[in-house]
């Protein structure tokens, strides 16, 4: 006789921000398997429409940089579902500058799209979750918050701000901990994502000897983290920052 899957997060609300790109689709359909019902937050509208369909999920594309734009589209969702109870930050992006070049508008748009996105979306969804006295927000920074980067030089600026998430993901844990609220932040290495499919042979080997175990990050590896952080097995772990990196920061 077959057994039935038990599904850790049956019945659980989450939204994943940056659902549409490579990561955040793997970690939204993860979490779906495990039962949650998801729903994706993205500027890019199509890629959320193709997400939205394979996880029986809601899509509301919005600019996550955008602060009213953010309140409104987890409002639709809080209304639509009753509240949330799982957030996974994902949205984010790096840029290479040298620090001696950069531009005032390469740090702006580096510091809202790695950390002022977190809290626009945080400070939306928290109310509710402060009100059922039930809530788990995992943020993704990276290992360049520990690092320094060194895996990609010239991401001073991106270091800087996922620097914040941390700093972030440690303060509101002690604030909400005694609302039965989690914050966890994972901080990837290099994730073996399509983009590294234009590394040169030379730029592979470099990079896979800063890493111990000489693996890049697995997708899948990451968003199973991420669902067992979302899970009741993790329900007194609050304000790790867990390197997911190969060994890189040891």
């Amino acid at each position: 006789m077959q057994k039935c899957r038990v599904t850790t997060l049956a019945g659980r609300r989450a939204i994943v921000t940056g659902a549409a790109g490579a990561l955040g689709q793997v970690i939204a359909e993860r979490l779906a398997a495990e039962g949650a019902a998801v729903a994706g937050l993205d500027l890019n509208a199509e890629g959320l429409s193709a997400l939205a369909g394979k996880v029986d999920g809601l899509a509301e594309p919005v600019d996550l940089t955008d602060f009213d734009a953010v309140q409104q589209a987890v409002g639709r969702i809080v209304e639509k579902w009753g509240g949330v109870d799982v957030l996974v930050n994902g949205a984010g992006g790096g840029a290479v500058s040298w620090f001696h070049e950069m531009t005032p508008e390469t740090w702006s748009v580096q510091l809202d799209r790695n950390l002022t996105s977190v809290f626009n979306v945080t400070r939306a969804v928290l109310p509710s979750m402060l009100e059922q006295r039930y809530g788990r927000i995992i943020n993704i920074a990276s290992i360049a918050a520990i690092s320094g980067g060194r895996l990609v030089r010239g991401a001073t600026a991106y270091a800087a701000a996922k620097a914040g998430v941390v700093g972030l993901t440690k303060a509101l844990a002690i604030e909400v901990a005694e609302q039965g609220v989690t914050v966890n932040c994972i901080a990837p290495g290099a994730q073996a994502t399509p983009g590294r499919d234009r590394d040169t042979p030379d730029r592979r080997e470099a990079l896979l000897n800063q890493i111990p175990t000489r693996l890049l990050g697995e997708p899948e590896h990451l968003a199973r983290t991420i669902a067992f952080l979302a899970g009741p097995a993790a329900v007194n772990i609050t304000g790790v920052i867990l390197p997911l990196d190969g060994g890189h920061s040891i």
